[in-house]
């Protein structure tokens, strides 16, 4: 029989905010990528109180971090990449191979659900090689997103500034009534 480990609540406490890179002061050199690797993925948030929830998780890490940073990081840097975990995240690169039978497996799944239907074609697919090549990485807002196929919610063509599952464009701001301080009787 083996005897439980005990551990103290102090001891507990330092060791879960030293897993989680929370132990140390947030100050000194900022090294991005390392604090990423140290997390094993951040996951991208839009919602916005303050600031996104990844920008406040990376500089609660190290508070030289500012927000510009992750997207020069993944764009210049290349040294992430994005992919769900169970949500959009940022993942180090390095463990690219360890992903790629799920990979395989989300491909799997979305073709045999027929959810993604190639209207484009070969010749739209070799249009798309041929400006990676001579532009190198592009993202989706880089190509023409016009659409061919019916209108409905679902369909809404990419980069439209709505958001394709409420139907709300995506800088909508709802209006608060003001309410005024002095009161009526």
């Amino acid at each position: 029989m083996t005897a439980a480990l005990r551990i103290r609540n102090r001891d507990a406490r330092r060791l879960f905010l030293s897993a989680q890179g929370l132990a140390a002061t947030p100050t000194g050199t900022l090294d991005l990528e390392q604090i990423i690797h140290d997390l094993g993925f951040v996951q991208l948030d839009t919602i916005q109180v303050v600031a996104r929830a990844h920008h406040h998780i990376l500089w609660s890490r190290n508070q030289h971090y500012r927000e510009p940073m992750l997207d020069r990081h993944m764009a210049e840097r290349r040294r992430v990449f994005e992919h769900f975990t169970h949500d959009a995240s940022v993942i180090p690169i390095e463990f690219y191979p360890m992903w790629r039978r799920q990979f395989k497996r989300l491909e799997a799944t979305l073709r045999r659900r027929g959810w993604h239907v190639d209207d484009a074609g070969e010749a739209s697919h070799e249009i798309v090689r041929k400006r990676i090549e001579i532009d190198g990485p592009l993202s989706t807002k880089a190509f023409s997103a016009a659409e061919r196929r019916r209108k409905d919610m679902w369909s809404l063509p990419a980069h439209s500034g709505r958001s394709s599952t409420s139907g709300t464009p995506a800088n909508y701001r709802p209006r608060i009534a003001r309410i005024s301080s002095s009161t009526t009787t």
